[in-house]
């Protein structure tokens, strides 16, 4: 196979390659698979080949690659990451085969892992901070319209990066998807997915049969499913300061779910976990509609190389929705399996393929709470610490402030923890004794809720 000219076709195929390796050497992709959504990471699986078989796998490794889509309307559709893994998989009659997986940047710093306290700071000033380390890499945008609220600690312990990040939207309500360009990836922040707007190539997607001869991008099939879940959902806290007051907060589900009982959600997650009511409120909202957002979904297939999370699109002339309501006809896209094969080695069609999954616009997206908060399965000993020069540092209810050992940022003072309660020998209304730790003193810690 002459493979000079399959190179200097490569401006013509449906799909290109842009790899920067370090030897020089130039790739062709054969085919690729691979995922997107929202609040998920991508990655995708790349068949590539060369008439060059001394390409050497780390020199690929961590650099950019993009892969270029050629539009129905004319125009291009990028998909940027950096290669994650590399593999030579053999050469016959002058064409070697190599395959790449690539992934986001979040996929690099899933490498680093670290243990760090955060005091009175909002999750986009920790997650800027975070991302901070990462100039240049780290390339994201928030796009948020709500006041984020301070929180007076938050611990990553022996975590990666991405999982801390990923946590702290998870657990604030914000999704995220990312948007391409020829050259970088950029991760884009949001708390209301309302207000995104219509695929600019393709607002307004066809549907009509496999068996229908078409000649642009559509849909071909489309199937709706609903799923059975609870209709209530109620939490409550524990705060010491305010024992007598639990916060409790309940709130039921506008799903309509049909002549079926409705069952609730009862959650205690732990103290403190909301300070006021209108914060037990957004917890509790923000879970709900994460489960709203199972109650009814879409699947379709189609060949439109357009689609991507984060943006919505109406659907026509499908005999099911075209009778409804106009919103009735738009829908979010939630997460996209696509594969495509230029077929450099075969006498088959080049093409392009995916699947997607869809809830209505007027559904709000919220990320599922997945990731779980590490814990701490014992005690552990840290250091009494206080400002420089002090003895004793307590505030009036007699507690104190730690350094942990595994806090390597701590610098020993007044700014190492908040404040922690001292268990004493006897304590009660009325009577009791107390003994309030020295700075300096190696203390015993035990974690409740873990």
């Amino acid at each position: 196979m002459d493979l000079s000219s399959l190179f200097t076709a490569q401006n013509r195929r449906l799909f290109k390659l842009t790899m920067a390796l370090k030897g020089g050497q130039e790739l062709l992709l054969d085919s690729f698979a691979g995922s997107e959504g929202l609040s998920a990471d991508f990655g995708f699986q790349l068949d590539l080949i060369s008439d060059d078989a001394s390409v050497k796998l780390k020199s690929a490794i961590g650099q950019s690659a993009t892969i270029e889509i050629e539009l129905a309307t004319g125009g291009s559709r990028y998909i940027n990451g950096h290669v994650l893994s590399f593999g030579n998989n053999g050469s016959d009659g002058g064409m070697s085969r190599y395959s790449a997986y690539i992934g986001s940047w979040l996929s690099l710093i899933a490498q680093r892992y670290d243990s760090q306290i955060y005091q009175d700071q909002t999750v986009e000033q920790v997650i800027r901070k975070v991302l901070g380390r990462y100039d240049g890499l780290a390339k994201y945008e928030f796009r948020v319209n709500r006041t984020l609220k301070p929180y007076s600690y938050i611990t990553q312990y022996r975590e990666s990066d991405s999982h801390f990040v990923m946590r702290l939207l998870e657990q604030e309500g914000l999704f995220f998807y990312f948007e391409h360009t020829a050259d970088s990836h950029t991760l884009i922040i949001m708390d209301d997915s309302t207000v995104l707007t219509p695929l600019p190539e393709q607002p307004q997607v066809r549907f009509h049969t496999a068996s229908v001869t078409e000649t642009s991008d559509s849909i071909t099939h489309w199937s709706s499913a609903r799923e059975f879940q609870a209709g209530k959902i109620s939490v409550q806290t524990f705060d010491y300061r305010q024992p007598g007051n639990r916060i409790p907060v309940t709130m039921n589900s506008l799903n309509q779910q049909g002549d079926v009982p409705s069952y609730e959600i009862f959650d205690y997650m732990g103290q403190y976990t909301h300070g006021t009511p209108e914060d037990g409120e957004l917890l509790v909202r923000n879970r709900i509609e994460a489960l709203e957002l199972k109650g009814k979904t879409f699947v379709g297939s189609s060949n439109c190389r357009a689609m991507r999370p984060g943006y919505t699109f109406e659907l026509t002339q499908h005999y099911e929705h075209d009778t409804g309501s106009p919103d009735d006809r738009q829908f979010l896209l939630m997460n996209i399996e696509h594969r495509g094969s230029n077929n450099y080695t075969s006498d088959s069609q080049a093409g392009y393929a995916n699947k997607i999954y869809c809830v209505r616009k007027k559904i709000k997206f919220r990320p599922q709470m997945d990731l779980l908060k590490p814990g701490i399965s014992g005690p552990q000993t840290a250091i009494v610490v206080g400002p420089p020069g002090e003895e004793i540092y307590t505030d009036e209810m007699g507690r104190v402030k730690v350094q942990f050992h595994w806090d390597r940022y701590g610098k020993f003072d007044d700014k190492s923890s908040c404040w922690v309660r001292v268990a004493q020998s006897g304590a009660s209304g009325g009577f009791g004794s107390i003994q309030i730790p020295r700075v300096g003193d190696e203390v015993v810690v035990v974690f409740l809720d873990g």
